[in-house]
């Protein structure tokens, strides 16, 4: 039955309750925090930087008390085609350059920065999964909306309602482990009545003749659901009143003006940590 069970190898979106010092943090500070190390290490060429990024996952995966094997659930699935790439980089990059040979079989020529550049590849995917995942475990679907609605505060002195878009992207990332969740029935249902889901080995076109028969009851539930949600949120006159109050006053304290300098600092690093030493 592993293969029914999507929702273990897929924990973005899952949120896991906790009171550590990351939990406890003003959710605009862990929306902001995140961003900027997600847009640093996208954006970084620097391989130092890109270690730096990694070993600035796992010291938050600490701080935040969340299992390091929960994360790894998250690079299982995108693991071996994070390898493919890192594999076409090596060669491509060793092709481009003129640094030294550090093997030769033939045709295939492998250069020290092809390595750097396969490295730098691998570390970047990695710890970008490692960061996101960290966002959605320690960032509720609730704590996001006031987050976001607390960083599109100014827009509002041009009339943009920012609850609703809060509350569009909540939407979103609440039906992703939704939508999980339907699909594993699905599959346990269609297998139930014969439908075969555990071959090992299977062409593009069959797995594509698998797949088609879940995705049109997925899709069909998928609807039923957004209409269901329609109906729940009319019935309690959502967006009849413009001001919209909350259970928590969120509020800046120390902790959080200390966990931004810490991210942006860390972000400036990892772009320009090689140019600093130097």
């Amino acid at each position: 039955m592993s293969q029914f069970e999507y929702l273990n190898r897929i924990p973005l979106g899952i949120f896991l309750p906790g009171n550590s010092l990351i939990h406890r943090l003003n959710p605009a500070v862990k929306i902001i925090s995140f961003s900027i190390v997600i847009a640093a290490i996208t954006l970084t060429t620097d391989l130092l930087g890109i270690i730096l990024a990694a070993l600035l996952a796992l010291f938050t995966l600490f701080a935040a008390k969340i299992s390091f094997l929960f994360t790894l659930r998250g690079l299982r699935a995108a693991l071996p085609f994070i390898l493919i790439l890192a594999v076409i980089q090596l060669f491509i990059a060793s092709q481009q350059s003129n640094d030294p040979v550090v093997f030769s079989l033939g045709f295939l020529i492998i250069r020290s920065n092809g390595i750097q550049s396969a490295l730098l590849l691998l570390l970047r995917f990695i710890s970008l999964i490692l960061f996101l995942n960290l966002a959605s475990a320690t960032i509720s679907s609730l704590e996001l909306i006031h987050g976001l609605e607390i960083i599109a505060a100014p827009l509002k002195i041009f009339g943009i309602e920012t609850f609703a878009f809060a509350m569009l992207v909540q939407i979103m990332l609440r039906f992703m482990p939704m939508l999980v969740i339907t699909a594993e029935k699905i599959a346990k249902a269609q297998a139930s009545r014969g439908a075969i889901w555990d071959q090992a080995k299977t062409g593009l076109i069959k797995k594509a003749r698998q797949v088609l028969p879940l995705l049109i009851p997925l899709f069909s539930n998928s609807l039923h659901q957004a209409d269901t949600l329609t109906n729940a949120m009319l019935s309690r006159a959502y967006g009849s009143n413009k001001r919209r109050t909350g259970l928590t006053k969120y509020q800046f304290q120390c902790q959080d003006v200390l966990a931004i300098l810490v991210f942006c600092g860390s972000g400036i690093l990892i772009l320009f940590f090689q140019t600093i030493i130097e």
